[in-house]
């Protein structure tokens, strides 16, 4: 018989969402605390409501919901989110809260950053924060849903971090603070009262400049956090716009000993936060005397007003923060949290006034104010306080002009033979200031509106495959996204730097240069973008997405065929590579492999070669120095987290070449659960394409043009309805019908024009590309707005043509 004491202990399924702990700092003198069921109560028959009066409830008995944390396997019932994960927090988050509430100077200095992790924790494990994770991904089962709650419940700390703390007194009111379903809540007093971020289970923004969080610590203490400019100047600053460097996740450095605890409410001011606290609860509110339940809705300038926090405590938050190490490196920090000061680069000054709806956006899209910023919403729009993606472009496109003395009769081999250090160096910098660490890239990406049609390309950054890509799709689609090829310096070791050590870069830099050039048209006539790796400009994102593909990936191997697609570029590297050798040791070689050949012969070989190198754009025409380190060589490319990421942050369509990638967008997303067959069960739509940048700017302006771009904007309407097969087929059909009035202008193209024809194969799964993990992405460092169904993939194939690659492939 097995001892009572080694028994498996029964799964607990009563899940407390409040913990009883929490619920006992809002009771008076021992006894229960009334609870109230504020929900839409039921109706009689005869139509009248029934309304339930308060219940005295213990507290073990309130604020819980049977099986909230368990996962099931089979029949094997698990409560380890509960008994294990929430067990833990609770007991650092219950010592945290009482350092607070008593005001212990040493307790608070070292339970400061466990308060944080509780309220992350405390405000996503409600029903209600529940159902906020589950509005902001297309679909989680139970255990993903508890999964992402492990991930997410983080999120907030570092906003938290670097906000004004207060704690306001109830002692001298008779009223004292509610205990509520959902305790930590946010106040934005700029927000219209019917808008969507205040709808169930929304709460406003976080990162919004305005928006304040509240959390009773228990019934005699408030927490109040407010974000640092908004506290020191309410009436200057927008309300409903993004805190500058508003980050989810990410380090911050603060000080722990900033805390006001200067104000006492009275009782109307105690009820008038409680109105507040009501209004925000999902079902139930609880408090130790039964009168107290009943506060009216506030006003929301009185609350606005009560919760500010009182100017000349402000004194020790914000300003900069200087820091040296014992290594003797420094560090620095703004009250914002940036780290550098490289952000001013790319500021740039807000129009006083908004611009008359004709006159140019000061988002800098490229588009009229009218057809861009002013019909959204402030929190939906880019910044006009930075530059944009466009503008970030158009600069760097003069500056790598500029730093290779690039002109119209500066032929391309002279820029291969005199390629210096300090003009790889100079660029890389360039690049790099024009990306600041502390870039939203996210705010400034373009969104999909008014029937837009945007493509991300999934594939190499590689100048030798943007014709068919991305050149010959820009009549098919409003603007096309791709990422950039340079990779920036502070994001690697100082021997493998482009700015450090810029020679072993030169022969990647012909590359990464002429991708540019060679879209330096369609940038200019705002058919492409050219983005940041989003890792490059935020090392948390960057290390989410290794940790994700890294799991993904792991005991997956590339399949031989694969391989064989892109092998012809890194062998073509591997050759120019070669060629740089010095003539005294392809004359060895020679004479190695051919011992009857005359020196004159082989002189005539060697100089052969080096005519030919003369042919290619991308060899380096400089011979390798003896004792210089050799030719780093990259491949940058969209991988499957970043292109849903992008994907849904942007509304785009997801294009590729790629047959691993292709691969791996069916088999580990949702699409996975469709079948691949069934997905991909529809007809190639075929076209012909121009595969020269400046026709390709005249075609995209072409009414043929035009309709292509309506017909796959409807498209993708009809996939987002969720139509049927037959459906989708017949706006396939439309688009087939306009693609070949847009091809045949083409095809009568003057013959030296280059030309390709093309076929788009277009994947369609039901339960569309969305991951869990990818979702949480955007989540946590993509739009606040709700999930954008990836519904549509295209697979592009050559069929004939002026292509890139090799004809062997």
């Amino acid at each position: 018989m097995t001892p009572p004491s080694s028994q498996p202990q029964a799964a607990s399924r009563k899940n407390h969402y409040v913990p009883v702990w929490y619920q006992t700092g809002f009771q008076l003198n021992a006894t229960d605390n009334w609870l109230l069921d504020i929900s839409v109560p039921r109706l009689r028959p005869d139509g009248t409501p029934i309304v339930l009066p308060p219940r005295r409830r213990p507290t073990k008995s309130s604020f819980w919901e049977n099986e909230l944390y368990v996962t099931r396997f089979g029949e094997v019932i698990n409560d380890q989110v509960e008994t294990v994960l929430f067990q833990e927090i609770d007991n650092y988050g219950a010592d945290a809260v009482r350092a607070f509430v008593v005001g212990d100077e040493r307790g608070m200095h070292y339970q400061l950053e466990s308060l944080l992790s509780y309220l992350g924790a405390q405000k996503l494990r409600t029903p209600k924060g529940l159902a906020w994770i589950q509005s902001r991904y297309p679909a989680l089962s139970q255990v993903e849903l508890l999964t992402e709650l492990q991930h997410l419940r983080h999120m907030f700390g570092t906003l938290w971090a670097e906000s004004v703390r207060e704690i306001v007194s109830a002692e001298s009111s008779e009223v004292k603070f509610l205990v509520s379903d959902h305790p930590v809540t946010m106040f934005n007093a700029a927000l219209p009262k019917d808008a969507p971020q205040l709808a169930d289970p929304m709460d406003p923004p976080l990162t919004w400049n305005g928006t304040q969080t509240l959390f009773a610590l228990d019934a005699n203490n408030l927490l109040i956090l407010t974000h640092v400019p908004f506290a020191k100047d309410p009436d200057h600053v927008d309300a409903l716009a993004k805190r500058i460097n508003a980050r989810y996740f990410g380090d911050a450095l603060m000080r722990a000993d900033t805390l006001i605890r200067t104000r006492r409410f009275s009782s109307d001011e105690v009820i008038v936060v409680n109105g507040w606290l009501k209004c925000r609860a999902r079902r139930y509110i609880a408090a130790p005397e039964s009168g107290w339940l009943y506060p009216d809705v506030p006003e929301r300038s009185a609350l606005a007003q009560l919760l500010r926090p009182p100017s000349d405590g402000l004194w020790r938050y914000g300003g900069e923060i200087y820091i040296s190490y014992e290594d003797g490196s420094h560090g620095y920090r703004d009250q914002y949290g940036r780290t550098s000061r490289e952000h001013e680069v790319v500021a740039k000054e807000p129009p006083s006034e908004p611009p008359r709806l004709d006159e140019a956006c000061p988002c800098g899209s490229g588009d009229t104010y009218g057809s861009c910023c002013e019909p959204r919403p402030v929190w939906d729009r880019a910044p006009w306080n930075v530059l944009s993606l466009r503008e970030r472009n158009l600069r760097f496109i003069n500056a790598l002009f500029n730093v290779l003395e690039l002109g119209r009769d500066v032929p391309w081999t002279q820029v291969q033979r005199n390629l210096s250090d300090e003009q790889v160096a100079r660029v890389h910098r360039l690049s790099q200031w024009l990306w600041p660490a502390d870039t939203d890239l996210a705010a400034l990406l373009p969104k999909r509106r008014n029937g837009s049609m945007l493509a991300l390309y999934m594939g190499l950054s590689d100048p030798r495959l943007l014709g068919e890509n991305v050149t010959a799709l820009c009549p098919v689609f409003d603007q096309i996204l791709v990422m950039d090829p340079f990779m920036f310096a502070r994001n690697v070791r100082p021997e493998f730097s482009a700015v450090d050590n810029p020679d072993q870069h030169k022969q990647q830099f012909l590359k990464n240069a002429l991708f540019w050039i060679s879209l330096t048209p369609l940038i200019q006539a705002g058919k492409v973008l050219v983005f940041p790796d989003p890792g490059d400009v935020n090392p948390e994102l960057r290390r989410a997405v290794y940790e994700m593909a890294q799991a993904r990936t792991a005991g997956w191997e590339i399949e031989s065929a694969e391989y064989e697609e892109m092998r012809w570029l890194s062998e073509e590297d591997a050759k120019r590579s070669m060629k740089r050798m010095p003539d005294e040791f392809w004359l060895a070689k020679l004479r190695q492999s051919n011992p009857g050949i005359s020196d004159e012969e082989a002189a005539r070989v060697v100089d052969f070669m080096r005519r030919q190198q003369e042919h290619d754009p991308f060899a380096l025409l400089q011979p390798m120095k003896e004792g210089r380190a050799g030719q780093l060589l990259m491949m940058r490319a969209v991988n499957l987290e970043i292109a849903l990421f992008i994907a849904q942050v942007t509304g785009a369509v997801i294009v590729t070449d790629v047959s691993v990638m292709w691969r791996q967008l069916h088999a580990h997303t949702r699409a996975a659960a469709s079948g691949h067959d069934a997905s991909t069960n529809f007809k190639p739509l075929h076209f012909a394409a121009a595969l020269h940048p400046e026709m390709v700017v005249e075609v995209s302006e072409s009414t043929e043009a035009e309709a292509v771009r309506s017909a796959i904007g409807s498209l993708q309407d009809t996939i987002d309805r969720r139509s049927d097969h037959d459906e989708l087929e017949r706006v396939l059909d439309v688009v087939r019908t306009r693609l070949d009035a847009l091809s045949a202008p083409i095809e009568a193209m003057d013959t030296k024009f280059a030309q390709a024809k093309l076929s788009l194969i277009p994947s369609i799964p039901e339960s569309g590309f969305e991951s869990p993990t990818a979702q949480r992405l955007v989540v946590s460092f993509g739009s606040e707005d709700a999930p954008v169904h990836v519904g549509l993939a295209f697979f592009r194939r050559t069929e004939s043509g002026d292509s890139a690659r090799p004809a062997s492939n």
